[in-house]
This record gives C-alpha cells, structure tokens and sequence, in this order.
C-alpha cells in the first residue's frame, strides 16, 4: 500500500531536515543557503510528510513558476521512504500546481547517471530535449573531480 502524503509549504524550520536528506542522497547536495534563498524568493517549496510519520519528511521539491512556464530545481526523497512512489506523488503535485499558475511546459535537468529519475520522469511523459555538458561538477568522497552532463527534459502542461 502506497503511503499518503500530506504536501504543505516547506518552512526555515524544515532546513535542518532537508539537508540532512540532501546530504544523504545527492553527491553534489544544495547548500542550506540556497535552499533558504528559494525559499525568500517565494519559489514553490513543498515538503511531503507521511501520515505515519507526522513531523518527519518524507520528501520535498523546489520548483519555480514563471510566464507559462515552471522549473523544477531540486526534488529529494528521505531514502528511509525511496521506492514508495513518493517522487512521483510530489510530481504530480507540481504539475498540478503548474497547471493552476497556467504553466504550459515543465522543465528540468537531471544527472545523466541518475536512471531512477529519468525512468520516473519519462514515466510522466517527460521527453529529452537536450544535454548540458559538464552542468554538475562536484568532487566525489575520494577526492576525485567529477563532471557529469545534464539531461534537459521538458513535459507539455495540459490546460
């Protein structure tokens, strides 16, 4: 049985957490000044929390809404919830609430390495309309200098 989440604004206070997940999931994790600059600028910030886990997230994105169009920035979900279809309930939400701000197209960059999250976004009918060269750079746990290109995807929003 899926989990049921419940989405609501991610507040300064949920900072802690979400780094803490970032730190967990990603090699290149967002700063917490980034994040808290989304935040300012009043970006669409979403934290998902399981209703049987209140006060703990589940998952969470950052999305930004401009002329018929929205961007989603980060999206994670705590590993302690992956494969649950977390990611794509919080999609779905940000497609709904694209779809309510009269976005036309979503669009996105994903890590080339990430397959999970190209499979889930090709799932939603998200189609690859180019590649960022060297877009993530980042240096991995031993040291090493990484660069790794960007896959840029785009969905078609239905009014």
């Amino acid at each position: 049985m899926k989990p049921r989440l419940t989405f609501s604004p991610i507040e300064l206070k949920d900072l802690a957490q979400i780094m803490q997940i970032e730190q967990q999931i990603y090699p290149n994790p967002w700063s917490t000044k980034v994040t808290y600059d989304c935040i300012q600028a009043g970006y669409q910030c979403i934290k998902g929390e399981c209703s049987e886990h209140p006060g703990e997230i589940s998952c969470y994105a950052l999305m930004m809404i401009g002329f018929e169009e929205s961007n989603l920035l980060n999206i994670g979900v705590n590993p302690k919830f992956q494969r649950q279809s977390l990611a794509t309930q919080m999609m779905n939400r940000l497609l709904l609430i694209s779809r309510i701000n009269h976005a036309k197209h979503m669009w996105l960059e994903v890590r080339e390495s990430n397959q999970a999250a190209i499979n889930l976004y090709t799932k939603l009918e998200f189609k690859t309309i180019g590649v960022r060269k060297n877009y993530y750079k980042y240096t991995d746990a031993n040291d090493k200098k990484i660069k790794e290109h960007a896959i840029l995807m785009s969905k078609k929003i239905r009014a």
